[in-house]
């Protein structure tokens, strides 16, 4: 039976972040209260023992900021709502500054076997010029109380393009994290979203923002610095060591199927993607109402397109073929220039980036979709 991947939607913070536009607020007690009320209810519309289970992944907002027994009581509803197989990975985000040796116990008690820690950088200038409310040190404490209770397989966030960010400072997050031994890493861009804190600073010229080409620069750098350290990039922003690859994102990157509850939560399930609402008094007081709409065989050649590029796997040419699209023969003249520069390699019938090329991924697939 093919397993599908749950994914759990915490909308609480302590604070908002300056560059953060995801659907995450912070809330009184009583709406968080209400919050999880609701969302047991939307688990049980979904109920079927028969399902199975291969990953859960909580995200946010920040879920270690809420009260754990919610983390506790959303787990063991779960466990009861599906058949959650026995080496499913299961994650939960956290902030260095929100979590706790209770916290952490109650984690791993209730199955959780996973953390990724919103580190963003440890160097304490940069925290502040985006809104991090944890320092370096609380960070480094972090990650080491939870591998003294039992986590071993952790993930740390690290972002490339902070105001004032320079490769010194960034490599020096990097090797801190490595002396950590820290297994996975993910490295992503920092992105100016409209409405941001972060972006109406930098309109207001009270900040300068780091060149995309900068970036680049950056982000190939710090490929090879942990290449050289044995991280695989087996994606374009997530680097890890031999099997700590996780396993809920590489989901995603395949289509896989997945539940996804919460506010602003997704699913994809029986070829049809269902958003929930991102307003929360809509979400607490309505019935559970789904925006649905079927993907069209278009859709889904241009997500697998999009989506396999990005990673050391590639893109299959047969699956795509047999979903109607000869790209060999559609993008030919397309191929032939980026294999011709060097961008791509076709082997065993797939298609994949050349390594020094990851940091212009978007625009090779711009050339290949239909």
């Amino acid at each position: 039976m093919i397993s599908k991947m749950i994914y759990i939607h915490i909308p609480f913070c302590d604070s908002k972040c300056f560059y953060c536009n995801f659907c995450s607020s912070v809330y009184s007690k009583n709406i968080r209260k209400k919050y999880f009320k609701k969302l047991i209810e939307e688990i049980n519309l979904n109920k079927n023992k028969n399902i199975n289970i291969s990953s859960i992944y909580i995200g946010g907002g920040t879920p270690s900021s809420i009260d754990e027994k919610y983390i506790k009581i959303i787990i063991e509803e779960l466990y009861k709502s599906f058949n959650i197989l026995k080496n499913a990975e299961i994650t939960i985000e956290a902030n260095p500054c929100s979590i706790s040796k209770n916290k952490l116990l109650i984690y791993k008690n209730c199955g959780i076997n996973r953390i990724s820690f919103g580190v963003q950088s440890l160097n304490n200038k940069c925290l502040k010029i985006i809104g991090r409310k944890h320092t370096k040190k609380q960070a480094i404490n972090a990650i080491k109380l939870a591998k003294k209770y039992g986590f071993n397989n952790i993930n740390a966030d690290v972002l490339i393009g902070i105001p004032n960010q320079n490769y010194l400072i960034l490599k020096n997050t990097i090797k801190n994290l490595i002396k950590l031994k820290i297994p996975h890493i993910s490295c992503y861009m920092l992105i100016n979203e409209k409405g941001t804190k972060l972006t109406n600073l930098i309109e207001n010229k009270k900040i300068k923002i780091v060149s995309e080409d900068k970036c680049v620069i950056y982000y190939n750098k710090i490929f090879k610095y942990l290449k050289k350290h044995t991280y695989c990039r087996y994606e374009i922003s997530n680097f890890s060591k031999i099997g700590f690859e996780c396993k809920h994102n590489i989901g995603y990157w395949q289509l896989k199927e997945y539940y996804g509850f919460g506010l602003s939560a997704h699913s994809f399930v029986d070829g049809y993607r269902y958003s929930n609402t991102c307003n929360m008094q809509e979400y607490l007081n309505s019935d559970i109402i789904y925006n649905k709409e079927k993907i069209s065989q278009l859709e889904k050649v241009e997500e697998i397109i999009m989506l396999s590029l990005r990673t050391m796997y590639g893109l299959d040419i047969i699956a795509l073929k047999n979903l109607g699209y000869d790209i060999l023969k559609d993008k030919k003249k397309d191929i032939e220039f980026l294999l011709k520069n060097n961008f791509i390699i076709i082997k065993d019938n797939h298609i994949k980036i050349c390594e020094d090329k990851f940091g212009v991924t978007n625009q090779i697939i711009l050339n290949l979709l239909p």
